[in-house]
């Protein structure tokens, strides 16, 4: 016997929107709308988000056949899932490609250049102000990215210390993590990048910050309202469109302009830093940078150099 397949959010909404009061429509609209904010956001969370309150928010999930915002989330966290695994990301992605190299490559700088001007809109400057200021101040900037963004993790934390400010990056996942989160501090800063759901690395790092009074930085795409009341600042980023291949572009471009905008918060303390790094280079390898350069010549440029 063929299991009957549980009715969607939308589906659910649909059916019963001539039942709902307006209160009730108000929330199931935003809730159907915005399905990854509601899969993690409390009953408040939702109320104030929808102008409502967390009682109605209650009253419009039992309206939707759920036995409570429990069992919604539940709901919701599994169509998410199965929505935003690896392969049905590709596969919604390449169906929207145009077919060839060369099609594929003018369709994903496109959407690369879409995703940069929502950015632009989505980022609140006053947040990005804050952010620079926190990790400019920090005696330490922890650096979290997970599920593949320990890369681009161990990146922004080599570029901060090359401008004299001292970080490092903590993707290790489960047990392993504890060692890279027992120094934190209240003078301390963490940056967290977490999208879509809401990790128990993520979870451990948020309580343990609020616990030893470090100062939070969150980047991502549809946490932010979830997670705001507990982090210093949300810069919240498109990553991808919804069910495609997830691109960490704009979260690279997002932390590259964060190291630049603390680099200016003290110019002279940046260059002077990174003149070190660069003499520090020159000892090590036994010549100097315009050295280096001249060896890297072909024969007939160095020679005409060594004329001159």
């Amino acid at each position: 016997m063929t299991e009957t397949k549980a009715p969607t959010l939308p589906e659910r909404v649909a059916s019963r929107i001539d039942s709902l009061t307006a209160t009730e429509r108000k929330i199931a609209e935003y809730l159907s709308a915005h399905p990854q904010e509601a899969a993690f956001s409390s009953a408040e969370e939702l109320g104030r988000a929808t102008g409502t309150s967390d009682a109605s928010v209650v009253r419009t999930a039992k309206a939707l056949g759920f036995d409570g915002l429990p069992g919604l989330k539940r709901s919701l966290q599994g169509e998410l899932q199965a929505l935003l695994s690896p392969a049905n990301r590709l596969s919604n992605s390449l169906a929207t490609f145009d077919v060839g190299a060369e099609g594929i490559l003018t369709a994903t700088l496109r959407d690369h250049v879409e995703r940069l001007q929502q950015a632009e809109r989505t980022i609140d400057p006053e947040a990005f102000a804050s952010a620079v200021e926190l990790i400019d101040s920090a005696r330490e900037t922890l650096i979290c990215g997970f599920a593949g963004l320990d890369g681009i993790s161990a990146y922004t934390a080599t570029h901060l210390t090359r401008i004299g400010r001292r970080a490092r990056a903590a993707s290790d996942t489960g047990y392993r993590l504890a060692d890279r989160l027992l120094t934190l501090g209240p003078e301390d800063v963490v940056v967290v990048i977490a999208h879509n759901r809401i990790i128990v690395e993520t979870r451990v790092i948020l309580d343990l910050c609020a616990e030893v009074g470090a100062r939070v930085v969150l980047i991502t795409d549809t946490l932010g309202e979830a997670l705001r009341d507990q982090v210093d600042a949300v810069l919240s980023a498109p990553t991808s469109r919804p069910g495609t291949f997830t691109s960490q572009a704009t979260v690279l471009i997002l932390l590259e302009a964060l190291v630049i905008a603390v680099a200016a918060q003290d110019q002279e303390r940046s260059l002077q830093t990174t003149d070190r790094m660069n003499q520090l280079r020159e000892e090590l390898m036994g010549f100097s940078r315009a050295d280096e350069v001249a060896l890297n010549l072909p024969a007939a440029k160095r020679d005409r150099n060594r004329d001159a």
